[in-house]
């Protein structure tokens, strides 16, 4: 199975999904900074929803294993940085738990290692 792929379609399907939500049920109720936050939640939700989709779709093809195993890990870094980043801005928004935005700034840093782990993968030498 390939499981990036597989992350990839789950984040991707419930993008959609909670996409659908905020805008015909939650932008009814909400203006400003919370439907702002929620908006940018969505927007970094889909966007790594396809870029781990698209590593998941490159691995079958990747020859090299030191760069197979690379890419796995950066899709599963993506992962639980946008869970992190984005889960907490939705939790925070719908059930009132200003605690957990906390959350967000983690999910960011782990969003920020994994483009690391993308330049990293591509510094890989050949061979």
């Amino acid at each position: 199975m390939n499981i990036p792929l597989f992350i990839g379609a789950v984040l991707g399907l419930l993008s959609v999904m909670i996409a659908a939500y905020i805008d015909h049920t939650l932008a009814l109720h909400l203006t400003g900074k919370p439907l702002s936050s929620l908006l940018t939640a969505v927007r970094y939700h889909q966007l790594y929803a396809l870029v781990i989709s698209m590593i998941g779709l490159s691995l079958p093809w990747q020859m090299n294993s030191r760069v197979k195993s690379w890419l796995t890990r950066v899709s599963y870094l993506f992962a639980v940085g946008v869970i992190l980043f984005s889960f907490s801005i939705y939790i925070s928004s719908l059930f009132n738990l200003p605690g957990i935005i906390y959350l967000t700034s983690m999910g960011g840093i782990v969003l920020m290692v994994g483009w690391l782990g993308l330049i990293r993968t591509a510094l890989l030498r050949m061979k």
